[in-house]
C-alpha cells in the first residue's frame, strides 16, 4: 500500500506517563539538574558564560522544563529563570556584549540557541507572557540584525580552527564576525531555537532570517571544515522542523537526509555515539547523541522508512543509556572503534555538566513523547515505534485510546498493553515496530487468548482489532544473538561485534581478548551471554548508570573482537 502523505504526530508529554527504566532515568536527571551547579546564580556565572553567554542557563531551563513535564512535576527553578531573566541581560534583552552595528560574535549568537529553546518550551508549557517577551527580545535585538552578515560568514577561514584542543573556544577574528567558534558550525545550530521561536511567535522578519541561514548553511562543506557533529545535527533538526512544520521543500529534506547519512557513515562510533568533530574521533558528546536520536525518529516521521527507527533504537539503548552517569547527568566517552580502541569506556570528562547533563533531559523526554504516533489521515491508526514501559493516552482522529505498557524490551521480546479506555466503533489498526535484530516472522500478537492475524508494512507488524477497557494486547517476538562486522574495518580488519537485538554487547576486560565463537555462547538471560569454553561474559553496555560511580568511571567493555 502507498505511504500516507500526512505527517505522523507524536504523543504530547502531558499524555505520556513513563514507567520502569525510562522513568528511573528521568528521575535521576531531574534530581541532578536541581543540584547547585544548575541554580540561576551558578548558570549566569559559569565558566562557559563568557564564551557562550546564555548557553548553560538556557540548557538548564530546557532540561528542567522537559523533565518536569515528562514526570508530571513542578520545578521552581524554571519559573525563577524566567522571572529573573532580565537580571542576566544587557539593556537590549540578551546576554553579553552589545557589538557595533554590522558586527556579531558566533558563540554569542550560538549560545542563545539553548536559551531560545528553553524559553519556547517553557512558554508552550506555561503560557507565561514573560517567556514570550524574553523570546522577542533575543530575536529582535540579537538574531534579526545578523541577517545581512551571513554572506560574510568566513567559512574559508574555519580550517584554521581545526585541531583546536578546547571545545567551544572563541577565536578572535578581524571582520564582520568578531569571534568564531572552535565548535565549527555553532552559528547554524541556532536554527533549532529560531525555528521553534517562529512556531511560537511567527514574523516575516524571522522567516527571512531562517531562510537566509538555511541557504548559507547549505553552502558549507561539513566534511572539509571538520564541523562539530553537535552543531551539525542540531542545525539539521532546525531545518527538518522548518520542513515539517512550516514549508515542506524537497531541498530541505534532501540536505537533512544527506548530512545525517554522512554522520552515520563517517562520524558514528561502534556504540552509536558520535565523533565530536567530523574526521576527529577525539571524544563523544551526549548532546550530539541526543540530536542523532531525535533526527532518526523525525526522519522516520517524514519518510516512514524503518531504517531510521532501527538506528534510533540502537542510539537510545546503547549511546544514550551508556552516557548517563550514576548521578543522573550525562558525559563523554572515548570513540569506540577508532584510534585502535576496541573498548566502550568513559572519557576524562566523565560528566559534562556544562552541556550534556541538561541535553540528556531532552533525549529522555523525547523517548517518553515517542511512546505512540498517530496519522491525521488514519482515524484509528496507532504506531508504536518503541517499547518503553508506561501509560499513554492516544488522541487519534477516530477517538481516544488509553493504554498501559509493561514489558521486557530490550532484553526480552514480551510487551503487554492493557487497555484502560477505548473509543467504541471501528477496529483499531495497531502498528508494532520490528526492532533491529528481530525477525518479523517471530512476531505473535494476541488479544486475550486469541492470536490476531498480522501483516508486515514498512517495518511494522500490523493488526486490526476492536478494543475495550480491560483488554490486554500481548506482543511477543524472539530476540537472538547476532554477530556482525565492526563499523570501521580499516581500523580492525575482519573484526566483529555482538548484538542482542538493539543492544551492543561487551566483555568486561582490561585487555583485548579473542572473539568467542557464537556457537560457544550460552544465553543467561537479560541480554547476557557466557562462553562455555572460556567463561567470558558478554553483557549489554547500557548498565553503567546503575553502578557505583567509582566503578562506572573505570569500567571497560570490549565490544570489537578479532579472531
Amino acid at each position: 500500500m502507498p505511504l500516507s502523505s500526512s505527517l505522523l504526530q507524536s504523543t504530547a508529554l502531558a499524555d505520556s506517563a513513563p514507567a520502569g527504566d525510562l522513568r528511573r532515568r528521568l528521575e535521576l536527571n531531574f534530581g541532578r539538574l536541581h543540584d547547585a551547579e544548575f541554580s540561576f546564580e551558578a548558570a549566569i556565572t559559569a565558566f562557559t558564560a563568557r564564551e557562550a553567554p546564555g548557553d548553560w542557563l538556557g540548557r538548564t531551563l530546557l532540561g528542567l522544563t522537559l523533565d518536569a513535564q515528562a514526570l508530571d512535576r513542578e520545578s521552581p527553578r524554571t519559573e525563577e529563570t524566567v522571572r529573573r531573566w532580565p537580571e542576566a541581560c544587557n539593556a537590549r534583552g540578551y546576554i553579553g556584549l552589545v557589538h557595533p552595528a554590522g558586527r556579531a560574535d558566533e558563540n554569542q549568537v550560538g549560545g542563545h540557541n539553548a536559551m531560545l529553546r528553553g524559553l519556547c518550551e517553557y512558554y508552550l508549557w506555561k503560557k507565561d507572557p514573560r517567556a514570550l517577551a524574553a523570546i522577542r527580545g533575543i530575536i529582535n535585538h540579537l538574531m534579526l540584525p545578523t541577517r545581512p552578515l551571513y554572506g560574510a560568514y568566513p567559512d574559508h577561514l574555519l580550517d584554521k580552527l581545526m585541531g583546536g584542543p578546547v571545545s567551544g573556544l572563541t577565536v578572535a577574528h578581524d571582520g564582520v564576525w568578531l569571534g568564531l567558534s572552535t565548535d565549527i558550525g555553532t552559528l547554524f545550530f541556532t536554527l533549532d531555537g529560531l525555528t521553534q521561536a517562529y512556531l511560537v511567535d511567527p514574523t516575516p522578519e524571522l522567516r527571512r532570517l531562517i531562510e537566509t541561514m538555511i541557504a548559507r548553511y547549505a553552502q558549507l562543506d561539513i566534511i572539509a571544515l571538520s564541523a562539530q557533529t553537535h552543531a551539525t545535527l542540531t542545525a539539521l533538526r532546525g531545518i527538518l522542523r522548518w520542513h515539517m512544520e512550516v514549508e515542506a521543500r524537497p531541498e530541505y529534506l534532501k540536505i537533512v537526509r544527506e548530512r545525517f547519512q554522512l554522520y552515520l557513515d563517517q562520524a558514528r562510533t561502534e556504540h552509536h555515539a558520535n565523533f565530536n568533530w567530523f574526521g576527529r574521533p577525539d571524544w563523544t558528546e551526549s548532546c550530539a547523541i541526543i540530536d542523532s536520536f531525535m533526527l532518526g525518529v523525525q526522519l522516520w516521521q517524514v519518510t516512514r522508512e524503518p531504517f531510521y527507527l532501527e538506528e534510533a533504537h540502537r542510539i537510545y539503548h546503547n549511546a544514550i543509556c551508556h552516557h548517563q552517569r550514576p548521578n543522573g547527568g550525562f558525559g563523554c566517552d572515548f570513540c569506540t572503534g577508532s584510534n585502535g580502541d576496541r573498548f566502550v569506556h568513559a572519557f576524562k570528562w566523565f560528566e559534562a555538566p556544562w552541556c550534556c547533563s541538561m541535553r540528556g533531559a531532552e533525549g529522555l523526554s523525547c523517548a517518553a513523547r515517542y511512546a505512540a504516533f498517530t496519522d491525521p489521515a488514519a482515524p484509528r491508526g496507532v504506531w508504536f515505534p518503541f517499547y518503553f514501559e508506561g501509560a499513554v493516552t492516544v488522541r487519534a482522529p477516530g477517538g481516544m485510546l488509553v493504554l498501559n505498557a509493561t514489558g521486557e524490551y530490550p532484553y526480552g521480546g514480551k510487551i503487554n498493553y492493557q487497555v484502560k479506555q477505548a473509543a467504541a466503533g471501528a477496529p483499531w489498526r495497531l502498528h508494532f515496530l520490528v526492532p533491529p535484530g528481530v525477525d518479523a516472522k517471530s512476531f505473535v500478537v494476541k488479544k486475550g487468548e486469541t492470536v490476531l492475524p498480522t501483516k508486515l508494512e514498512h517495518g511494522f507488524v500490523v493488526v486490526e482489532t476492536t478494543l475495550a477497557a480491560d483488554d490486554v494486547v500481548a506482543v511477543e517476538f524472539a530476540i537472538t544473538l547476532v554477530c556482525e562486522s565492526a563499523k570501521y574495518p580499516t581500523n580492525f580488519p575482519d573484526a566483529r561485534h555482538f548484538m542482542h537485538g538493539p543492544l551492543l554487547l561487551g566483555a568486561e576486560t582490561a585487555t583485548a581478548i579473542a572473539m568467542p565463537a557464537t556457537t560457544d555462547l550460552a544465553y543467561l538471560g537479560s541480554g547476557r551471554y557466557q562462553c562455555r569454553r572460556t567463561s567470558v561474559l558478554l553483557t549489554p553496555i547500557d548498565g553503567i548508570t546503575y553502578l557505583p560511580e567509582a566503578v562506572a568511571r573505570t569500567r571497560t567493555l570490549q565490544s570489537v573482537f578479532s579472531r
